[in-house]
């Protein structure tokens, strides 16, 4: 083969042989789910929504908690990432979701709920304080951030967190879940502690990337037809 045809050769298929090896690296099966029905998302039509499915009983997830904050930053402004209490029946993970919901309602700015969603976790698992009712987590809040504890109580049992309570509970039976943490990408492609907690974010990144091709793929189409029928 000449030589400049062998250069040609290499700068074609090297981008190529790269790409497949990007799009081959996470399986289908293996490294995440793809639910059959999609779960609706709470962010904007041309937004793509990451959710973090948790529950502050579980040391997998307060592991989680912190390598997901390192992720974050990291995400485009086509991304919104949201949290979703898990929970499977009545019993305190449908306590602990009630709680993060009530907060959610009550606390302006994602920067304060943050850091009380941060010292919830620790508190449960590192000071073995379970917040098992509306007097204890009352009394935390009261002590560590100053929160009226009647104020807290009747956000609590208010229609608007129970509503969230019912949408939320929707969205994880939907997910089809059987444990926590878990990463959701657009309501459709599941990852799961399987493969790693470190690497979950990873996963992440390869299948928003995948969304937006989805999407860009799709839109070409229709583009196509418009033209044709301007014609």
């Amino acid at each position: 083969m000449p030589k400049q045809l062998k250069f040609l050769w290499l700068a074609l298929v090297v981008p190529l042989m790269a790409q497949a090896a990007v799009q081959d690296k996470y399986k289908e099966g293996q490294d995440y789910r793809v639910l059959s029905n999609q779960v609706q998302t709470a962010v904007k039509k041309d937004q793509i929504e990451v959710a973090e499915v948790f529950w502050y009983g579980c040391p997998h997830c307060y592991t989680l908690e912190p390598i997901v904050d390192r992720w974050k930053p990291s995400l485009e402004k086509d991304t919104r990432f949201v949290r979703v209490p898990g929970f499977f029946g009545p019993n305190i993970w449908k306590t602990h979701a009630q709680l993060y919901y009530t907060l959610e309602t009550m606390i302006p700015g994602e920067k304060k709920l943050h850091e009380i969603h941060d010292s919830i976790f620790s508190e449960v698992q590192n000071r073995n304080n379970r917040l098992g009712d509306v007097d204890a987590m009352g009394d935390f809040l009261k002590k560590r951030y100053g929160i009226d504890p009647k104020q807290f109580a009747s956000f609590y049992n208010s229609f608007g967190v129970l509503n969230l309570m019912n949408q939320g509970g929707a969205k994880v039976r939907g997910y089809q879940l059987t444990g926590v943490p878990a990463l959701v990408v657009d309501g459709r492609y599941v990852i799961e502690p399987k493969v790693g907690l470190d690497n979950m974010p990873a996963v992440a990144d390869f299948l928003i990337k995948k969304v937006r091709e989805e999407r860009a793929a799709k839109v070409k189409p229709e583009v196509k037809q418009e033209s044709k029928a301007k014609s």
